[in-house]
């Protein structure tokens, strides 16, 4: 994706090009419109354009199950060096493709939390009972992490730990001057290069491979986003509710997520177990960036307390 705004010569006259940009997006508040009509603005169809490998991961066996959930506008390429080390371990594991991504941007921007949470729900019921019908373990990222602590307020007793990962519990200011700025304009404006965030730099990640292969969306729908706050909100009510141990995670790097939002969900919790591991090379994509093996370790290590059943032999992978 280009970091300049887009130029063409049919912009429709009194619109000025104003381009916001921090911590690795740009935002284009008010700017020329290059067409005639939305349907010529290809980049509301953007697709991701890194080469990894985005399949969903399911890997049940008798071992303790856990469901890894990847963030916005990703997919389980974020979570999958923790999932197979979890599978290596032998933990049954699913890491889903969540409702409204692995597409294009319109399709994300069409999708509400309910939605994301919704698959989320039904990943869970699938290990759960692939498992034996035993409690499982949930593991987040990002937004992923948001719908971890949703599902352990909804069902207590179904979900043995929590591992939260760079959870976006309050979004940075400027990200919610962004979607209110956007909210504010009439409808027929928000879509199109109005609707969404390009990730200028790309992935969030100190590691250049994984920014490169990395096959998430190159921009952020607005309307994702505003969802996101929505989640936020909620999750951050039902805090004080949630009991089960919990490996707070975040990258000193994260120029995505402030740590405060870290240090503020671990605080938060009701539970008599929170821990808390930072990782001071990594940015917000922990589980694919350079310390994601120390990451596995921990996870492993964390859940092997946690989890109410011994791992056994590492079964095989399948992609789902």
């Amino acid at each position: 994706m280009a970091e300049n705004p887009v130029h063409c010569d049919r912009v429709r006259s009194g619109m000025q090009a104003n381009w916001w940009t921090d911590a690795g997006c740009t935002f284009q508040v008010r700017g020329p419109i290059c067409a005639t009509n939305w349907g010529d603005y290809d980049g509301w169809v953007a697709t991701s354009s890194g080469s990894g490998d985005k399949s969903p991961i399911f890997a049940p066996c008798e071992g303790p199950a856990v469901l890894c959930l990847h963030g916005l506008t990703g997919t389980p390429f974020e979570v999958a060096p923790v999932a197979r080390a979890l599978v290596a371990a032998g933990f049954s594991v699913s890491a889903p493709l969540l409702a409204g991504h692995g597409g294009t941007t319109s399709a994300l921007a069409a999708t509400r939390w309910q939605d994301w949470l919704g698959s989320a729900e039904s990943a869970f019921e699938k290990l759960r009972h692939a498992s034996g019908g035993t409690t499982v373990a949930v593991l987040g990222f990002s937004m992923g992490g948001l719908l971890a602590l949703r599902m352990a307020r909804l069902l207590p007793d179904r979900i043995s730990a929590l591992v939260a990962m760079s959870v976006p519990l309050r979004l940075r200011t400027w990200q919610i001057a962004a979607v209110k700025a956007w909210r504010r304009l009439p409808a027929v404006l928000r879509r199109g290069p109005f609707a969404v965030m390009r990730k200028r730099d790309g992935s969030d990640v100190t590691d250049e491979k994984v920014r490169r292969e990395n096959p998430a969306l190159p921009e952020i729908p607005l309307a994702g986003i505003a969802e996101l706050v929505e989640l936020g909100s909620i999750v951050r009510r039902d805090l004080r509710y949630i009991r089960q141990p919990t490996l707070v995670v975040h990258g000193e790097k994260d120029s995505t997520i402030a740590p405060q939002a870290s240090h503020e969900l671990a605080g938060s919790l009701a539970g008599d177990v929170v821990e808390r591991l930072w990782l001071p090379r990594s940015g917000h994509l922990v589980g694919v960036d350079v310390e994601h093996g120390k990451l596995a370790e921990a996870v492993v290590q964390f859940l092997r307390t946690h989890t109410h059943r011994e791992a056994t032999a590492s079964p095989e992978i399948r992609r789902a």
